[in-house]
């Protein structure tokens, strides 16, 4: 079928015009993040085209063993690990905020327990290692959360890389004729003149 570029332009943006195009996405998305420890709630999105455009989502660390596992190498946060050990977590949570999708339109909450807390001695000796962990927790948590947010805002970044593309291969002239020829829609329009 031989299909005019003044009808491929007429229906450039027939496979993005349905509602939620983007599903397959978001869920391929979703799935990926729960394989690195993070739960996704919300995505939103604005392309592609001005230059507030991007992604963001709302979501936490849902998994923490797992996201330290797959983001940071043995060695690094000692203390967050030992927390751990003894029960304790870290508590890092995104929402978006304001009236653009992007990385920078998000507000993150971190928090974490404390070894105060978490150990179950309740001697001097106890309060003084508690003490001394609780300090080397709060350097670890300087750097956890400056990281952890750079990993989050990554994602975001991909995400909106991801759908742009997407995007980009369905208002494609190759997608485009697909639909064309697949919906007739070259006999509607030659009827129509």
């Amino acid at each position: 079928m031989n299909i005019s570029e003044s009808l491929i332009d007429k229906y450039r943006h027939i496979n993005v015009e349905h509602v939620k195009w983007w599903d397959s996405e978001y869920d391929c998305f979703k799935q990926d993040m729960a394989e690195v420890g993070i739960e996704v709630d919300n995505i939103y999105f604005s392309g592609f085209w001005s230059q507030g455009d991007g992604a963001c989502f709302e979501g936490k660390i849902d998994n923490l063993q797992l996201f330290i596992d797959k983001h940071f190498k043995p060695n690094q946060y000692i203390a967050i690990r030992k927390l751990m050990e003894h029960g304790g977590s870290v508590y890092l949570k995104v929402t978006h905020r304001g009236h653009y999708y992007h990385e920078n339109s998000t507000c993150f909450s971190v928090d974490c327990d404390n070894f105060a807390d978490t150990l179950d001695q309740p001697t001097e000796t106890h309060e003084q290692v508690a003490t001394a962990l609780d300090m080397a927790l709060t350097q670890d948590m300087i750097d956890f959360e400056a990281e952890s947010i750079a990993i989050f805002k990554g994602y975001m970044q991909k995400l909106y890389r991801d759908l742009e593309r997407d995007y980009d291969h369905l208002t494609s002239d190759k997608a485009v004729k697909e639909t064309i020829e697949a919906n007739n829609l070259q006999e509607i329009n030659d009827g129509d003149s």
